[in-house]
């Protein structure tokens, strides 16, 4: 392997470290991760995504150095860019579009012998279940030639799902999942490669769950959950989730649910409750965005940049946010910005669900207060694109 193959002295300091310790406090396990070891030459490491201390956890576990492709927007920050670049040897990506310098970063990295990771989904998923992502994936794979390592964790999802800040108990695997060789990778069609890597990472905490029946306990363990769920199923009203402890209720209605340590919904009226678990809830959100226009209230915003690819500027911390049925509309002290959905050509969630998306070219970065969803504005969009395309 290459000069940067090997831990860089930063990572052999803090694995049997910070890394050990980050590993115990939440229960993380490898299986089958000392087959990496033995792969000869460069190759690339995919694995589905459920926390923001993904790559760490791999990294602390792994018997191999990867060099990590991340967000660029983390290469923005002075501290982060000095860790990811210089410390570690991790490589920027655009999120959300295509980008020519990742790809000719990995290029250099594979040439020198380097080990590189992704996480194809590009996001961290809401419910557990698996992030769509697109063909070209399978087309680098081709192009770069190189084995193909896919690892899944086991209940990672349930730790700390994305929409709350309190942690749960229960245990966690990182699994070897599957080698995909170069000549098996060559020998299929993009479309069968595409299907084979979409089966292979599409790691569903639901069946997991149904099957292990793993205890995952915490007293406040639906707190945070209106992050993900902005729609009541019973009344339909918009905005009007609440969570407490492990309950789930609406302020505009009867709903209330509890839930519990398998992440089931249980309905605390009696009866069978709408859906099963937050992954259904969402699906119907989703599925009811398609065939009607709720009406949001306004959300109010603590932050507003626009930038370039290396730098940000913050225009106001103080704003207000509107969803519409066709495109955002963002209002400060003195001026109206309307985003429309046709002029946006990428729109996604990064860290602390700050809302990231390029419109006529220009790159804009918005956060709304702590408690309210972000992930309306994505999934409206998305809803809005696809109606477009089939127009």
């Amino acid at each position: 392997m290459g000069e940067l193959s090997k831990r860089p002295i930063f990572v052999r300091l803090a694995a049997p470290t910070w890394g050990r310790w980050v590993l115990h406090r939440n229960r993380i396990t490898g299986r089958g991760l000392e087959k990496m070891a033995t792969i000869d030459g460069p190759f690339l490491v995919l694995c589905n995504h459920s926390h923001t201390l993904d790559p760490f956890f791999i990294s602390a576990l792994s018997p191999v150095h990867i060099r990590w492709v991340a967000g660029a927007y983390l290469f923005k920050l002075p501290f982060l860019r000095m860790l990811l670049h210089h410390l570690v040897g991790a490589i920027s990506k655009q999120q959300g579009r295509s980008d020519m310098h990742m790809m000719r970063q990995i290029t250099a990295a594979f040439k020198k012998g380097d080990v590189v990771g992704i996480f194809p989904e590009g996001t961290r998923t809401w419910d557990g279940e698996p992030m769509s992502f697109d063909s070209s994936l399978a087309k680098l794979i081709k192009f770069f030639k190189v084995p193909v390592v896919i690892l899944n964790f086991e209940g990672l999802y349930a730790i700390k799902p994305r929409w709350t800040d309190c942690r749960r108990k229960g245990n966690v695997v990182l699994a070897f999942k599957s080698l995909l060789t170069v000549e098996e990778a060559q020998a299929m069609s993009i479309d069968q490669l595409y299907e084979h890597l979409k089966s292979e990472l599409g790691f569903s905490y639901r069946r997991w769950q149904r099957r292990t029946r793993a205890r995952f306990i915490g007293k406040r363990s639906a707190e945070g959950v209106e992050k993900a769920l902005y729609l009541c199923p019973s009344c339909t009203n918009s905005s009007t989730i609440t969570s407490k402890g492990r309950t789930i209720a609406c302020t505009a209605c009867s709903l209330s649910y509890t839930l519990n340590e398998h992440e089931r919904l249980e309905n605390n009226a009696g009866g069978k409750p709408l859906f099963e678990d937050i992954a259904a809830w969402r699906d119907w959100q989703r599925s009811y965005l398609n065939t009607h226009n709720p009406s949001f209230p306004d959300d109010r915003g603590v932050l507003f940049q626009t930038g370039d690819e290396t730098h940000l500027k913050t225009i106001t911390t103080t704003f207000s946010l509107r969803l519409e049925e066709d495109k955002m509309t963002l209002t400060t002290a003195d001026r109206t910005y309307h985003f429309d959905f046709d002029h946006i050509t990428s729109m996604i969630i990064n860290a602390k669900s700050t809302l990231e998306f390029y419109c006529n070219g220009f790159l804009y970065r918005v956060r709304i207060a702590k408690h309210l969803s972000v992930l309306k504005y994505v999934e409206r969009f998305q809803s809005y694109t696809s109606e477009e395309a089939t127009r």
